[in-house]
């Protein structure tokens, strides 16, 4: 398992996952900010076009297959984002 504090910017997005193909992973993203958004989804993510958008002090989980990226931004440079990846178990 990995944990990280991520600073995000609000031009541009931030890569979570790892470059290229990898063996699939649970990720939880919390903000853990008291104020201001943290916008997730594919690479051309913006605080306008996004897949989910994070409160607060909220947190949100996915399982991702191994071609699948995530790429986060926030509402305001500087924020910080909580990052914990498991990698998935490979079946025998």
């Amino acid at each position: 398992m990995e944990h990280s504090l991520v600073t995000l910017s609000n031009t541009s997005a931030t890569k979570l996952t790892p470059n290229g193909k990898h063996s699939g992973m649970d990720i939880t993203l919390q903000n853990v900010n008291d104020s201001g958004y943290i916008y997730i989804g594919g690479e051309g993510v913006t605080s306008s076009n996004y897949g989910f958008r994070i409160m607060p002090n909220h947190s949100f989980s996915i399982e991702l297959n191994g071609n699948d990226a995530i790429y986060a931004i926030s509402s305001s440079n500087g924020l910080s984002l909580a990052v914990l990846k498991a990698r998935l178990e490979v079946g025998s």
